[in-house]
Parts: structure tokens; sequence; C-alpha cells
């Protein structure tokens, strides 16, 4: 059974526990209220009852109010969630990627990031179907994951492409994780029809300046990135302002 179908047992059972209760309460309220019973007895008995029913109530009713809450949560937090890779998705990176940047620009913290590629993904596709295809990406987010630290960021930007926000890491810090990201995730292989299928990716590598926005970091690390393939892959490159946006269209070369 689903998670969120588990969920909804459960509020459906919470819910009709409440209604119960309150019936119950109610019962005891007209039989305490009644003049069926004189004797002294009874009446405790019911005053008993009623404060059970009483409490009994209002446990259920806060057990409800907080597990409807977490349902929410949940809800939403699943919605932020890339299902097929596990990683934040674009829309909900945005917001983190914001606050990073501002908060590293009031701190005068380092911030990168790293734009990973995978090499040659529409020939993976086309020639082991789509369902290789989604297990690549799937493998791949646990082997980026497995480099990187507990506060780095990681969010499928588009397609096979994953976009990384390494908190409080410089330019010199961030390659030394691409490089070790490049070759963990080379050592990769997935089994498609008795066959090994090895993964290269190529990243690009780009620090935030005072002056930039999320665009223009973004812009960087895809020149980087533009870079890394040009260079052959399977390798990292770090983006420069001074290349062109419309590198793939019309590269220029590099000074020597």
């Amino acid at each position: 059974m689903k998670p969120d179908r588990i969920n909804l047992f459960i509020q459906i059972l919470l819910g009709s526990a409440l209604l119960l209760g309150i019936v119950l309460g109610v019962i005891d309220f007209y039989s305490l209220s009644g003049s069926g019973d004189e004797h002294s007895f009874w009446k405790t008995l019911h005053k008993v009852s009623l404060t059970d029913s009483i409490i009994l109530v209002v446990v259920l009713f806060v057990a409800n109010l907080l597990f409807f809450k977490f349902r929410n949560q949940t809800s939403q937090n699943s919605s932020h969630i890339d299902l097929l890779t596990g990683v934040v998705t674009r829309h909900a990176f945005g917001e983190m990627f914001n606050q990073a940047m501002k908060s590293a620009k009031e701190s005068k913290r380092p911030l990168s990031v790293l734009m990973v590629d995978v090499d040659h993904f529409r020939t993976v596709n086309e020639r082991h179907g789509h369902q290789i295809g989604d297990e690549l990406l799937a493998m791949l987010s646990q082997a980026i994951a497995s480099v990187l630290r507990p506060q780095d960021i990681t969010c499928r930007w588009e397609g096979d492409c994953f976009l990384i926000l390494l908190k409080d890491c410089s330019i010199e810090d961030s390659c030394k994780i691409a490089e070790t990201m490049i070759k963990h995730i080379g050592a990769q292989t997935l089994d498609s029809n008795e066959k090994k299928i090895k993964i290269t990716t190529s990243i690009g590598v780009a620090q935030m300046v005072s002056s930039d926005d999320t665009v223009s970091l973004v812009s960087r690390a895809e020149t980087g990135l533009y870079s890394a393939q040009d260079g052959g892959r399977n390798t990292y490159a770090i983006g420069y302002d001074w290349i062109l946006i419309d590198y793939s269209y019309d590269p220029i070369l590099l000074p020597a």
C-alpha cells in the first residue's frame, strides 16, 4: 500500500474514533442529566464515564489535528522531491538557491555550483530504452549524494542535468569535489541484458561573485559544462564570464 493511502486510512480511523467519542460523550451527558437514575452510585458512575469521554474526545481531536498537519507537511515535502532521483525539484530549489546566495553575500562566505550532465545520455536511451535511462539517473543521483557533504543541495535541473549547490565552498574545493565525483561516477556500472553500461559525466564549475544573481551564476556553470564537453567529456571545467552564452553554436578559442 502506498504511503499516501496509508496516511489517508489512518486519518479516517482517527476521524471515526473522534466521532465515536463525541457520540459516547453525548450519551453520557444525557444519561447524567436524566431523572431515571436517582441512586448516587449510578450518578457517580455516569460522571466518571462522562469525564473519560471528554478526555477521549480531546485526545482524539488533538491526534487528528497533529496527523492532519503531518499529512500536509509530508505532501508538501514530497512535491519538492523528484520522484525518480530523490533530489530536490527545480521549482523548490529556486527558493533555497536565492536564500543561500543571500546568506553567502551577507557572511562573505564562498558559494559554488556544479552543473553535472550525463555524457551521451540520449544514446543510452536509444540503445537500451527509457527504463534503463531512468535507472541510470537514479543510480547517478545516489553516486552524487555519496560524494557530497550534508549541507550541499542537489537539484534535478532538467532531463539528465543536475545542479548542485555547494555552500561555504571555494572554486578550488569545488574542483576537488567535481574531480572526486567524476571518478566515483565513472566506477559505476549498470546492467542491461547482461551488458555493463558505464557512466561518465561532464561538470561545469562556478563560484559566486558579489555581482552574481542565480541566472548569472548558473550561466557561468553552464559555460564550464560546455568547455568540459568540448574538452572530451568525462572531465570538469571552470566557467568564465567571457565565454559567450551561445558558445555551443559559436565556439571561441580559449586564450593560451
